[in-house]
């Protein structure tokens, strides 16, 4: 597993805008200030669960996650629950997760995803 680069903010941006997540992410970036960041990660994503399978953008979370995994977005798919779970608490605790959601809440604040 490698660290969260830009690249991946990038990528995450293209799946906040294609599903319309905007909306529903913009409080849970702006509580990661504020609560523990294990419960902001945890909230925010089932949040982008939930708002990724509603708008059929399951594929593209894949590929997001494909990178930091350092899998194919296929891998990452066919993975068994515990594993994914497993994965994400890493990806949490080997980046600085409070400084992710600063750069994606610069972002997705600014006028290009409205």
């Amino acid at each position: 597993m490698r660290k969260i680069m830009t690249k991946d903010i990038f990528a995450a941006m293209r799946i906040i805008k294609k599903s319309g997540m905007k909306q529903r992410l913009i409080p849970l970036i702006e509580k990661a200030a504020e609560k523990d960041v294990a419960e902001v990660g945890i909230e925010g994503i089932l949040t982008v669960l939930e708002v990724v399978s509603e708008t059929g953008s399951e594929k593209a979370l894949y590929e997001v996650l494909a990178g930091p995994f350092e899998m194919t977005p296929q891998e990452v798919e066919s993975m068994e629950m515990d594993k994914l779970t497993e994965m994400l608490t890493e990806l949490g605790e080997q980046n600085n997760i409070r400084n992710f959601f600063k750069a994606v809440s610069g972002l997705i604040t600014s006028k290009s995803l409205a």
